[in-house]
């Protein structure tokens, strides 16, 4: 009794300061986590300086550690830091003339002038108005509509297609947009129709169901209207987003402004502190990363030594994390880095700006799996079709699809040599749910965690099936 009292008694403390160790280590296993990772994937280039350093262990650990922080480390803070520098400079110093001009040109080249545009946003404006009116029930802080105004309006909307104008902008008929005139024909005639019956209405019974019925038709009648007139619902979204009033772009001058001063006070103010956080985590990964290097092995053993798992499943689950980091996390990312230094060439090329923020968020989409970079680029070349350069948009479409995206067939395939790969499925749900759980570390941490959980599930298997055999060799 006394020996088992104090068995549970010892693990009862063991318990309770592994509880507290794991709180006092908690804010490292990020680093420690990336530097075992960089510590397996750099284990070749260790074992050849080693090789070269006649088993001088800590200067080859010395050595591998410089190596990973001028192959991996210094590129990837030059990169996020130019990126960052771009991403800034471009919301705070793009003057909104030079946004205001750029959209005149989207409009020009790509045919998306707002044709009647102060009719239609007048009439628009009214009939909203309206529909607010009777929503709130003819409040008395609610502005009145002039019903005889809007039906002057609605009468000077016309009824051929935008695009089937001529430059002077006289309606001229065409064989073509006949279908579509004659449905702008019906729609301004129950337009004029509903607002005809709404100005009795409004005089003797503003607040009756029959009123409200026809300001909501009214409402869906127009809108309606608007897009056959603007020709599609698609197009009509595309000519309000090119086309902004004086007191959208006034609205979007003052978001602008509001927006840049909390990102100029959060840089100023919180800068320091998150650089210095990120200065401390990199300063522990990389002095992690010396001692993995120098004294692994004998962490290791020391580790299964204190393991309650048996030998061969502790050395199965070790060979496990050495073949997921290579699976998953250097094919992943040796692949979002190729991806991204091809579609920079692209976008250099192509003459497309920030080319720095461009490739780092290709590397960035290049990790999700089915999304990719296909995310940044195919962007990239409608902006430049918009932009009026078809040509470039369609080279840049074209490198894309055929550089860009199909190097993932050719990084991954000559990384992996063959190992088994996750499911595409298990991949793209393993990384959505790792980064909302663990952030951006969740796209490497999400598929590892997925293939530890195959290689215990094999192992309890084998457990099983060892207990089940058991019984019928005694038998």
């Amino acid at each position: 009794m006394s020996r088992k009292f104090s068995f549970y008694l010892l693990l009862a403390i063991a318990l309770g300061t592994g509880f507290v160790f794991f709180q006092v280590m908690a804010r490292f296993v990020i680093p420690l986590f990336l530097a075992a990772v960089l510590v397996v994937i750099f284990r070749p280039v260790q074992r050849w300086i080693s090789a070269r350093c006649q088993g001088r262990e800590r200067i080859a650990a010395a050595l591998t550690t410089g190596a990973i922080m001028l192959i991996v480390i210094a590129p990837l803070v030059w990169i996020f830091a130019l990126a960052t520098t771009e991403g800034i400079h471009l919301v705070t110093q793009t003057p909104l003339s030079a946004v205001k001009t750029k959209l005149e040109g989207i409009r020009k080249n790509a045919d998306l002038d707002l044709e009647d545009a102060d009719l239609l946003r007048q009439v628009e404006r009214e009939v909203n108005q309206l529909a607010q009116i009777v929503e709130s029930q003819q409040d008395s802080d609610t502005p009145h509509v002039d019903l005889h105004l809007l039906l002057e309006g609605v009468k000077q909307l016309s009824t051929l297609p935008a695009d089937q104008r001529n430059d002077s902008g006289e309606e001229t008929d065409s064989g073509a947009a006949a279908n579509t005139a004659q449905a702008l024909q019906k729609t301004r005639q129950d337009l004029i129709e509903t607002v005809a019956a709404m100005i009795p209405l409004q005089e003797s019974d503003p607040n009756g169901e029959e009123f409200s019925t026809h300001a909501v038709n009214l409402q869906f009648a127009f809108h309606r209207y608007r897009n056959l007139f603007l020709g599609g619902a698609f197009r009509a979204w595309l000519k309000d987003a090119v086309n902004p009033s004086d007191k959208q772009f006034r609205d979007f001058q003052q978001k602008v402004f509001t927006e840049a001063r909390k990102m100029l006070l959060s840089v100023t103010g919180t800068g320091a502190a998150i650089v210095s956080g990120l200065m401390f985590n990199l300063t522990i990964m990389i002095i992690a990363v010396y001692y993995f290097l120098a004294d692994g092995p004998k962490l290791i053993r020391a580790g299964m030594r204190l393991s309650p798992l048996d030998d061969r499943y502790e050395a199965e689950l070790l060979n496990e994390f050495d073949v997921s980091c290579r699976a998953v996390v250097l094919a992943t990312l040796l692949t979002a880095v190729a991806q991204g230094i091809l579609s920079a060439i692209g976008y250099y090329f192509c003459g497309l700006g920030s080319v720095f923020l461009l490739t780092m968020l290709t590397m960035v989409f290049a990790l999700v799996p089915f999304v990719g970079a296909a995310t940044i680029w195919v962007p990239a070349s409608l902006w430049l079709l918009i932009d009026g350069h078809p040509y470039l948009a369609c080279i840049l479409f074209t490198y894309g699809f055929f550089i860009v995206s199909m190097a993932d067939n050719v990084v991954k395939p000559y990384v992996l040599h063959g190992q088994s790969n996750l499911h595409p499925l298990l991949a793209l749900l393993s990384v959505i749910g790792g980064v909302q759980v663990l952030g951006p570390l969740g796209i490497l941490v999400g598929p590892m965690v997925v293939t530890f959980l195959q290689a215990l599930l094999n192992m309890l298997q084998k457990e099983l099936d060892s207990m089940s055999e058991a019984p019928e060799s005694i038998s």
